[in-house]
């Protein structure tokens, strides 16, 4: 997941994304989007109930969304 979100929060958006049980690795970016969430889960349902908490936690701008499977 790539995040923009509102100058200034990084780092506190930073700390609490880091907090969701299902984000496996959390890291600021310096371009288009300010922050990349990898969220690993064993089920459907725990992938878009951490989005949504992300999504929840406000400041953000914009979010981009991109699924992988395993094979």
């Amino acid at each position: 997941m790539f995040i923009e979100c509102v100058q200034g929060v990084q780092d506190d958006l930073l700390r609490k994304i880091k907090g969701i049980p299902a984000v496996s690795f959390a890291y600021k970016l310096d371009k288009t989007y300010d922050i990349v969430v990898k969220i690993e889960s064993d089920s459907v349902e725990k992938f878009t109930s951490a989005i949504g908490e992300i999504r929840r936690l406000g400041s953000l701008l914009n979010t981009d969304t991109i699924v992988g499977f395993k094979g």
